[in-house]
């Protein structure tokens, strides 16, 4: 490009006036320098576009064409005015399009430019996109080739009568606790049948989320992306001699973070109206009940008729004559001494001696305060109050300030105190004499344990093994939710009524909502080509794919809706997978997985299930994958070959030799006995080896202390075939005569309002499996088996910090160094819980370039991270190969004064939980900033 002076001249001007230029400039770009006589006196320059403004990036290499049209937006039947500005002369295609070419126009372009006319079509909908291409012949003179230069710009189309004016009627301040009457009138709408949906959200909501109020227009009418391709040779002809080196605009991403909070310390504005009808003259009045709640409401409105959408916007301020906030710590564990800061501001209310009263939970006890606050109109005062952790549980504290009797303002604040210590789960086994055993529980069982969230599961069945209430007590407590943990919490909820339990056994929303947002979940993990993350799309394997593919196939068989196209795309991932997968040595596991969740949705080939159990049985290394054979051939009515690859199944598992706990399919030898006994119950006939099975399956659980989500969920789905011959069980509950399995789970509450007496009235000895759920009163012991962790706190110089001086506001990092101590294929998860007092500083983990004195820290990889309100969760997949030693640090800061347990970190392998190790409880001490 060339700079041209174009005009000039001097003026005067004083400091605190205003001077004006004027000028009458031809279409182009410009730049405006002024700058003072002096040499070292001020200057400064400011760039802008007279006529038809062209994005200066759109014309950085030399075969971009500069074209621009003369308005913003047209109306059908308008003619347009396209001003090509070129670099050279020759003879330009005009073409119109969107998804099609809707015409072409031919011009001859001279040196200087031209204007092309371009009639406007009501056809073109939303609009069209202009590409104009200007050719020249070769020039000895600038270049030995030929010459082309493209550029497009869109023309938009006005919406016209498609386009609904909507208004609303808002006031500009209400007060919370009260009902908001929004009239709203839509102007076109008059005598046609027209609706509208109203919502009002936080302001700070939509900041932080950077959510645009809703605008169906810009949607509906809006720039469409260019549907039609432009093919030439002209890439051949390039002069690689001119134009600008290319910049890559996208960046790579990251492994998965997510920041994850605790349930809202406040009530949250949200509201929605669904969708009203509007009367005959187009208007409506919606009302909105608001919560406590100060702040900025931003009202969005959206409606439609058959013919035209329409929308509009506006804020809302919502506060209190008195505006009253009070600030707790996010977390709390028994024993804790915080700090609560209340504020209050007389924005609106008169001058006076004001009550602040508390009313609420007992989880915590606020200082008392003095009777009366006085304020002036406008006065701001702060109260910092001690506030003491009683015990666990969560509730809720209302503060509340009143004026001679009347009401001003009241904020309510969720208030969660949680035990410095994990839950550890503890299972016994307790005989029961025919006619007359008896067991008491009572509170004596949890003495030794926290009571409150405290949980005890009964079970008295002929198969005590397969405790249906502790299961479904551990799946619904665990806390975290990978693609597979999802999955094994929601698919045994599909088979909950084909078992002698009460639904009430699964706590919280109602299974059909459960496991709705399971399918939601899982599918949020599923990438584009139909496999499945562990943590989100990408990350995942075969046998996982399988898994989640498995849980969606039987959700739809009990009448769940799963989106057709991610079911299909789900199976049609297995099939091609399965295409480039053969190495049975390597990958039998999965195959077999796959081969069988294919036949549920009769997608397998019968000819290779019959190949692989006739000629390479043997190859199949685990117990699982041979019943995954059988099933899928009883799937075809394959039952003589069936039940023979069943049998080698049950013999491959009675190995002890065939025990391998180097495997990566998320399973072991329990996992493996409690599937197949459900594969092989679920065949039709069952399978003859299931009486076997479930010995088999009874044996293990005896071994175990520990269990996984996997085994969990596997042991809920066979308990379905343990319960034949529980109906001659007579038991005596609390002198209540009851026939059947007892199963029942209770609250550590209610063992210490009174105790639970059992008594075995039938004619043969029972077993009364007890487990309970709770975090021990005491903190455990550092330690572990399998992995060694240890936790330390930073200075951000790199030097040790001593948590028995924090001042608030001071900011650590926090380095978990992890040493694992086998060295198989692993699925790693480290946990950290905060104490209160502490808050995650940025929601990412620090790598060791970042922070001085950090350089040995070294890099990780991460399969996902949470930061949330109370804890720091890692995952990590390791491979055989990786260093078994590694380090992840993450910055906190100390946010409210006071004394805090600090509970320990640990670190598990996900899929042997048997392997785990935690640091130290400690003690952390933070005294108010200076």
């Amino acid at each position: 490009e060339v700079t041209r002076n174009i005009d000039g001249g001097s003026l005067d001007a004083k400091a605190d006036e205003v001077v004006r230029i004027s000028a009458r400039p031809d279409w182009g770009r410009y730049r405006l320098d002024v700058e003072s006589p002096d040499a070292d006196g001020p200057a400064t320059s400011v760039l802008f576009d007279a006529g038809w403004y062209v994005e200066a990036s759109t014309t950085e290499t030399p075969d971009a064409l500069e074209i621009a049209l003369d308005k913003e937006s047209y109306a059908a039947g308008e003619t347009a005015k396209l001003k090509v500005s070129p670099r050279f002369a020759g003879e330009m295609l005009v073409a119109i399009g969107a998804d099609r070419l809707y015409r072409t126009i031919n011009v001859s372009v001279p040196e200087g430019g031209t204007e092309v006319e371009i009639p406007v079509d009501e056809a073109w909908g939303a609009g069209a996109y202009v590409t104009a291409t200007l050719f020249r012949p070769g020039s000895e003179r600038e270049s030995r080739m030929p010459a082309r230069a493209i550029g497009t710009t869109w023309l938009k189309m006005e919406p016209g009568k498609r386009e609904l004016q909507v208004s609303l009627d808002l006031p500009e301040k209400v007060r919370p606790d009260t009902i908001l009457n929004i009239p709203v009138e839509v102007a076109d709408a008059a005598g046609e049948e027209a609706y509208v949906t109203l919502a009002a959200v936080d302001v700070g909501i939509l900041n932080l989320t950077r959510f645009t109020p809703p605008d169906p227009v810009d949607w509906y009418f809006g720039q469409r992306k260019l549907g039609l391709e432009i093919r030439d040779i002209y890439g051949r002809l390039i002069d690689g001699s001119q134009g600008a080196f290319g910049k890559l605009r996208t960046g790579g991403d990251g492994p998965g973070e997510s920041s994850q909070g605790s349930p809202p310390t406040e009530k949250l504005l949200a509201l929605y109206s669904g969708v009203v009808r509007l009367d005959g003259n187009g208007k409506a009045e919606i009302a909105f009940e608001l919560p406590q709640f100060n702040g900025t409401a931003r009202v969005m409105a959206v409606a439609w008729t058959k013919q035209a959408v329409g929308h509009a916007n506006g804020d809302v301020i919502i506060r209190d004559p008195v505006v009253l906030s009070a600030s707790l710590p996010r977390v709390l564990a028994p024993g804790d001494q915080a700090r609560t800061i209340i504020e209050i501001h007389n924005t609106d209310g008169p001058a006076g001696n004001y009550q602040l009263s508390m009313s609420g939970t007992d989880l915590v006890t606020v200082g008392s305060v003095q009777p009366e606050i006085e304020l002036a109109a406008g006065e701001r005062k702060v109260l910092d109050l001690p506030l003491a952790a009683n015990r666990s549980g969560t509730g809720e504290m209302t503060f509340a300030i009143t004026l001679d009797g009347e009401k001003m303002a009241d904020v309510t604040r969720v208030v969660k105190v949680r035990p410095a210590t994990l839950p550890v789960s503890n299972r016994m086994e307790i005989p029961l004499a025919a006619n007359g055993g008896t067991i008491r529980l009572d509170g004596e069982l949890l003495a030794q344990s926290i009571p409150e969230g405290a949980s005890v599961s009964v079970n008295i069945s002929r198969r005590a093994g397969f405790d249906v209430p502790a299961l479904l007590t551990r799946l619904d407590r665990y806390p975290y939710g990978c693609a597979e943990q999802t999955t094994s919490r929601a698919m045994p909820l599909l088979y909950l009524s084909e078992f002698e339990t009460p639904a009430s056994l699964v706590e919280g929303e109602d299974i059909a909502k459960r496991v709705n947002g399971a399918i939601e979940r899982v599918l949020s993990y599923q990438a584009s080509g139909g496999s499945f993350g562990l943590w989100g799309p990408g990350d995942g394997d075969l046998w996982l794919d399988s898994y989640v593919t498995d849980f969606l196939t039987r959700a739809v068989e009990k009448g769940y809706t799963v989106p057709e196209q991610a079911m299909k795309l789900a199976v049609q991932n297995l099939q091609n997978t399965l295409a480039y997968t053969s190495d049975l040595a390597e990958s039998g596991n999965e195959i077999a997985y796959a081969l069988y969740v294919l036949a549920r949705n009769r997608r397998a080939s019968v000819s290779d299930l019959r190949y692989y159990a006739d000629e390479r049985i043997n190859d199949f290394a685990t117990p699982l994958a041979r019943a995954h054979l059988a099933a899928a051939l009883a799937l075809y009515n394959e039952i003589e070959r069936a039940n023979r690859t069943f049998s080698s199944a049950l013999s491959l598992a009675q190995d002890p030799a065939a025990v391998n706990l180097a495997r990566s399919d998320y399973g072991s030898s329990l996992r493996d006995g409690a599937a197949m006994l459900v594969l092989a119950s679920e065949t039709r006939p069952a399978a003859p080896q299931v009486a076997d099975m479930m010995e088999l399956v009874a044996s293990e659980v005896g071994k175990r202390s520990y269990t996984s989500t996997q085994e969990d969920a596997w042991l809920l789905l066979a308990a379905r075939a343990a319960q034949e011959g529980n109906k001659a069980i007579r038991l005596e509950v609390n002198g209540n005569a009851t026939s059947g399995a007892y199963v029942n789970r209770l609250q550590g509450s209610d063992l210490a309002s009174g105790p639970l007496n059992i008594a075995n009235q039938t004619g043969e000895p029972l077993t009364a499996v007890v487990t309970t759920l709770a975090s021990p009163r005491d903190p455990l012991p550092a330690g572990g088996d399998g992995f060694e962790i240890t936790r330390t706190f930073y200075n951000l110089d790199g030097t040790e910090a001593d948590l028995n001086a924090v001042r608030q506001n001071q900011r650590f990092v926090v380095v978990m160094e992890i040493n694992e101590l086998n060295s198989w294929p692993s699925r790693v998860l480290v946990s950290d819980l905060l104490p209160g007092g502490f808050e995650i500083d940025n929601p990412r983990l620090v790598k060791s370039a970042e922070l001085e004195g950090f350089d040995w820290l070294g890099e990780v990889e991460t399969a996902h991270s949470e930061f949330r309100d109370d804890r720091f969760v890692s995952a990590f997949n390791r491979s055989s190969g990786d260093d078994r030693s590694f380090a992840i640090a993450y910055v906190v800061r100390a946010v409210t004064p006071g004394t805090y347990t600090l509970p320990a970190a640990s670190v598990e392998d996900m899929y042997r939980p048997q392997f785990s190790a935690r640091t130290a409880t400690g003690f952390l001490q933070i005294s108010k900033a200076e």
